[in-house]
């Protein structure tokens, strides 16, 4: 019997807004990196445009408007114990709305200055991105 496995694309936001960036704080319901934070973003769906399928999980997620500026990063992990292949992309964002309400994945919000970004919970590769970034 074949076994069966997926590929699927994913989108984050580096959102920045007076030279700081959004954190977001994943709830303990979630079933990847419960409780620890996250940046913005989530899974497209079928024929949706990755930029129209950013700003639609932003909005979904946080209540913000943004604009998206550009791509400033790829990335890949499996899940599912290797039978699906998630390939993501994180793009530069500025918002164009201020208040945050967030969704019932998430628990907590933050703007820290990307210097900070050591001080939370969040995985190793978007500590790197953010520490690689000229703000």
């Amino acid at each position: 019997m074949r076994q069966m496995r997926e590929v699927y694309v994913a989108v984050k936001a580096l959102v920045i807004r007076d030279g700081k960036i959004l954190i977001i704080k994943r709830s303990s319901k979630e079933d990847v990196y419960r409780n620890e934070w996250d940046l913005s973003g989530g899974k497209l769906e079928f024929g949706e445009h990755p930029i129209d399928g950013l700003k639609r999980e932003v909005k979904e997620e946080t209540g913000l408007e943004i604009e998206v500026i550009k791509p400033i990063s790829v990335w890949t992990f499996f899940k599912n114990d290797g039978k699906t292949q998630v390939i993501g992309i994180t793009f530069l964002a500025k918002p164009i709305s201020d208040e945050i309400k967030l969704s019932k994945e998430h628990v907590d919000s933050k703007w820290i200055l990307p210097e900070e970004i050591d001080n939370y919970q969040i995985h190793e590769e978007i500590k790197k991105l953010v520490k690689s970034l000229n703000y």
